[in-house]
């Protein structure tokens, strides 16, 4: 009688165990997205930004917009190509590698299609464009803003 409610109570623990473990990615998921401004202005995007593997990817069109980029997308290859100034950018959906003005750089987190809108990592499309992008964790707030040429 006693080795069965040892077990029981070994079974229940393990339940409990397993049930918190899972119940932490999604409390991780349910965490709320940063919030992103573009030289002090609050951006409305189509999409919240997203935060995966670390990174935080932004929709597409409303970041490059709000950056005063040109954005050309390739359905058919799934490609864009983004100018801004002297600054070019080539990403594929799904890649890690992505070019800069025609230097090859490895991304963490591709670019990539989730419910009909393209996601971008934000970090490199900000600095790849030419401004400072900080994260402020306190806030949960992203700042861009445009680098100031002297």
């Amino acid at each position: 009688m006693s080795t069965y409610r040892s077990k029981k109570a070994a079974g229940l623990l393990l339940a409990g165990i397993l049930i918190a473990g899972a119940a932490a990615p999604a409390a991780e998921a349910a965490k709320e997205a940063p919030k992103v401004l573009v030289n002090g202005v609050n951006y409305a995007l189509d999409k919240e930004p997203l935060v995966k593997d670390g990174r935080t990817l932004v929709p597409l069109r409303g970041i490059f917009e709000a950056l005063g980029a040109t954005v050309d997308w390739n359905q058919y290859e799934q490609t864009i190509t983004a100018t801004r100034g002297k600054n070019e950018i080539f990403l594929q959906v799904n890649k890690t590698k992505a070019k800069v003005n025609d230097m090859e750089i490895e991304l963490s987190v591709p670019a990539q299609n989730m419910s009909g809108t393209t996601m971008v990592p934000l970090r490199f499309i900000a600095e790849a464009l030419g401004t400072y992008c900080v994260y402020y964790a306190d806030q949960n707030l992203i700042t861009i803003t445009d680098r100031v040429e002297s």
